[in-house]
């Protein structure tokens, strides 16, 4: 699959719905080897505003297309998950 230019490895992105602290499905080809890049917590509003919360998250081990969050509560909110695929 082609890349961005300047980017070896592909990039991937979902917005999910936040909830209470525990683990979060996520779309796409996210697993194990993947790198988590980021994790954006979005409020609503005008405009919209974002809180980086990646260092709370961990994509979880052995498990495919599900990050886990162990500090904060994110019900109401939303979750841009960026992350890179191994290959």
């Amino acid at each position: 699959m082609p890349t961005a230019i300047g980017i070896s490895k592909p990039i991937r992105s979902a917005l999910i719905p936040g909830g209470p602290v525990g683990e979060f499905r996520v779309p796409g080809r996210l697993n194990p080897a993947c790198t988590l890049l980021s994790v954006l917590d979005v409020t609503d509003g005008a405009p919209p505003t974002a809180i980086n919360r990646t260092a709370e998250f961990s994509i979880t081990a052995g498990k495919a297309g599900t990050i886990q969050n162990t500090t904060t509560v994110t019900t109401g909110r939303y979750l841009h998950v960026t992350w890179s695929l191994p290959e």
